[in-house]
């Protein structure tokens, strides 16, 4: 840490496919390798992505929508303790991800070497396809926050390139070229999360935050079979069953565990997820103004849009939208959607001693 006590931060935004997870593990390897303590921050995505960093032991660390206030705000949900931090932001011309852009001065745009000569194309294209625009919908202006983003300091990096290049770029063959060209920003870390020696484990997909509560925890990656053997003892303190793709996964045991924290609700009840097709009917400048000024937990969007799936006092998206964001059956917290373990710890649902 720098005697200002501010951290560099390295951000990396663009549209899906583009390479900003493969380019954020690179960049990782290359600073660890430098002896640097690195922290891979992200947006709230939820389950995605988030796997990647920790088969990769990387520190991961998910920034809420909450954060993009400003800088205080988002330095609040920064890690202290690390000398460098990377920061992927998904979709940076939408509502919900142009405000994470919003605290900082400048940051790296990632571009696919196939999309490079025809950038504004490819947003326009992978926009519609990320929001799943209908025929009947409203024409919305893709563009709409394009000025605002690209307003800032902008360092195009390109990836998937055939080979080196005279700017930053990842190649083909997984080289990171020139991180010194990278755009750098700073920012003022002021979270420190809680430490137990409570023996845990977890399968699946989970906020990452739970490693550096409990570090003697023990993830299963994705064996739920293998997780589920050791699950009905019930023989550690804390279980974090973590979501997946397979809705149709169901578990019958309810161990004596101390508590279990479960991010897929759907593996114990039947429960009808939030329609994927709802219409894009919201204008993205005022979802934008509804973030910075009302007070977490107001409403940001139309009810029946498309992101209405955030109008929750937690800013997540709630992908069950008949069931509480929060609640607990004996010993089984569940979670319906990406609720960080800060949220839980706020609410009186984690306990660390």
């Amino acid at each position: 840490m720098s005697g200002t006590d501010e951290t560099q931060i390295v951000t990396l935004a663009s549209v899906p496919g583009q390479g900003k997870t493969t380019t954020a593990l690179l960049l990782e390897r290359h600073f660890r390798g430098q002896g640097m303590r690195v922290a891979c921050l992200q947006m709230n995505k939820g389950q995605y992505d988030v796997a990647h960093y920790l088969a990769n032991g990387c520190d991961h660390y998910t920034i809420p929508l909450e954060a993009t206030k400003n800088r205080v705000a988002f330095g609040a949900w920064v890690p202290r303790g690390y000398d460098l931090c990377t920061f992927e932001v998904t979709c940076p011309y939408s509502p919900f991800g142009a405000p994470y852009l919003s605290p900082l001065e400048r940051y790296n745009e990632i571009v696919a070497f196939d999309s490079s000569q025809d950038w504004r194309t490819c947003v326009r294209n992978r926009m519609k396809r990320y929001w799943k625009q209908r025929p009947k919908d409203p024409e919305i202006d893709i563009f709409a926050l394009w000025d605002m983003v690209h307003a800032k300091e902008v360092q195009r990096v390109v990836t998937k390139t055939p080979g080196a290049l005279a700017g930053p770029c990842v190649d083909t063959a997984l080289s990171l070229r020139h991180p010194e060209q990278f755009a750098y920003d700073t920012i003022k870390p002021r979270m420190t999360l809680p430490r137990s020696d409570a023996s845990a484990m977890a399968v699946g997909a989970f906020p990452a935050e739970f490693w550096s509560i409990f570090p003697r925890l023990r993830w299963y990656r994705f064996d739920y079979a293998s997780f589920l053997e050791e699950y009905r003892h019930g023989k550690c303190d804390v279980a974090i069953i973590g979501a997946c793709l397979n809705e149709r996964l169901k578990i019958r045991d309810r161990p004596g565990i101390r508590t279990v924290f479960c991010y897929q609700p759907s593996v114990y009840h039947n429960l009808a997820r939030r329609p994927r097709d709802l219409p894009l009917k919201d204008d993205f400048r005022e979802i934008m103004s509804a973030i910075r000024d009302r007070p977490v937990g107001g409403p940001i969007c139309t009810d029946g849009s498309a992101f209405s799936g955030y109008n929750n006092r937690f800013w997540t998206y709630q992908p069950y939208p008949d069931r509480e964001m929060i609640w607990q059956e004996e010993n089984i917290v569940f979670c319906n959607g990406w609720i960080m373990p800060q949220y839980l710890i706020r609410d009186g649902f984690l306990e660390v001693a």
